[in-house]
């Protein structure tokens, strides 16, 4: 990916990221007062969320000073936002809404939504 797509791709990341970062304290909280299965859940959420962190600042990086990110980290990303995907589908299968809500799960699920679409239009447009 290079070009304009670069930048929006980075602004994409930077919201996700963001939001990541945002969620895991909160995250953490509510591991305590829940039972073990929607705790396991949970962390299972609090790993996807670290691992989305950090990927999307180093794609971030990656648009700053390399003004370029590579297809296999584009790829990488869509798998993380897919697990990102499931675990917040598992949380709100189990949890209220409400604490769905101070999870951000439906934030992140238009922020993980948003990075897939960006990046597989990208691709198609690669392959014109």
């Amino acid at each position: 990916m290079k070009g304009q797509a670069v930048y929006d791709c980075k602004s994409m990341c930077e919201a996700l990221g963001s939001c990541c970062h945002n969620t895991k304290n909160r995250c953490i909280e509510k591991m305590c007062e829940v039972d073990k299965t929607k705790c396991k859940k949970m962390a299972k959420f609090l790993k996807c969320l670290m691992v989305c962190e950090c990927l999307c600042s180093y794609i971030c990086t990656c648009c700053c000073e390399m003004e370029e990110v590579s297809d296999p980290c584009l790829k990488e990303l869509c798998g993380k936002c897919d697990k990102l995907l499931s675990c917040c589908k598992d949380l709100k299968g189990c949890l209220a809404e409400y604490e769905c809500d101070y999870l951000n799960c439906d934030k992140l699920m238009g922020c993980c939504t948003s990075c897939k679409s960006s990046t597989k239009s990208s691709k198609k447009s690669k392959k014109k």
